[in-house]
């Protein structure tokens, strides 16, 4: 018995170690522009059913794949991703930034390219900010037209795009409406406020 409580308070703090000396590693290198090549969605195998995603809180990624399973992300340098949720599996993007090769085997490209005529969905998957302020982040996981929301105080939500520009989202029992500017980078809320985002893949500048 003794033994065991021994042994556990001693996993206990070799887990809490890491995980501290983690998350230090990672605050000691802020996103940087490269990180901005990760974020959006993804199509697992290239195959645009398997939807897939990466998003970004202030350098600590997060990567979800077409399961819906989700694993923090560690950058690697300019082109490279680590995924320690998935037994530390290791992703390399390519020249063009058009496709992630991890090395288990598997790929993932991005589900916009190479996509031929007929509709081309608004894709909202990545960071936003609240009333466009960096400090307010909050993020927007989509697959296919449904929608996972998450504010800057931490409430989640569920959507669904309804329209080319227009979606629909319930917090807590209440329904708010949003519609995509042209550009793409800013929701404006049928509550008066509205998100932004700096970047998405495929533009200039950040």
């Amino acid at each position: 018995m003794t033994f065991f409580r021994y042994t556990s308070g001693l996993l206990l703090c070799v887990a809490l170690s890491l995980t501290l000396s983690v998350k230090s590693a990672v605050a000691q290198f802020p996103p940087s522009p490269q990180s901005a090549a990760f974020t959006g969605a993804w199509c697992a195998q290239g195959d645009p059913s398997k939807h897939a995603s990466i998003s970004d809180n202030g350098g600590f990624p997060t990567l979800t794949n077409e399961n819906g399973d989700t694993s923090p992300g560690q950058y690697q340098g300019q082109t490279g991703i680590v995924a320690p949720g998935w037994q530390f599996v290791t992703g390399t993007l390519s020249r063009d930034g058009s496709q992630i090769n991890w090395s288990n085997g598997t790929f993932w490209a991005r589900c916009n390219s190479g996509g031929g005529g007929g509709g081309h969905r608004l894709n909202l998957t990545g960071t936003w900010y609240a009333q466009g302020d960096r400090s307010q982040s909050c993020s927007i996981h989509q697959r296919g037209s449904n929608l996972q929301l998450s504010n800057q105080s931490g409430d989640n939500a569920n959507g669904q795009m309804n329209g080319k520009r227009t979606l629909t989202t319930k917090w807590n029992g209440t329904t708010i409406g949003g519609t995509v500017s042209n550009n793409g980078n800013r929701i404006n809320w049928d509550n008066g406020t509205y998100w932004t985002r700096f970047r998405v893949y495929g533009s200039q500048n950040n």
